[in-house]
């Protein structure tokens, strides 16, 4: 793995219409939503999901920040993030 790097792993249910239901921190942190587009591609037995024309929210660095500053907030006690905004706060 490479250095400042998160890795976010979660088990996804595909439903009867065969679809799959991305996590919503997963989506805030990929900045994806409605009508933005992922490419799927099928290495041996892994599915990779790799966003498409994606625009990043924030630099590399500062989201390892956030991932510092989220872990020392955790320790004091449970912060929760709903929207971008709580993360530019954190970020200020």
């Amino acid at each position: 793995m490479r250095k400042g790097v998160c890795v976010m792993t979660y088990t996804l249910r595909v439903n009867a219409r065969n679809d799959l239901h991305l996590p919503a921190e997963l989506l805030r942190r990929l900045n994806l939503g409605r009508e933005k587009m992922v490419k799927a591609e099928l290495k041996g037995n892994e599915l990779l999901l790799v966003p498409v024309d994606l625009e990043p929210r924030y630099a590399s660095e500062e989201l390892a920040g956030l991932d510092r500053l989220h872990e020392e907030e955790k320790k004091k006690g449970w912060i929760r993030l709903h929207t971008s905004k709580d993360i530019d706060r954190l970020l200020s």
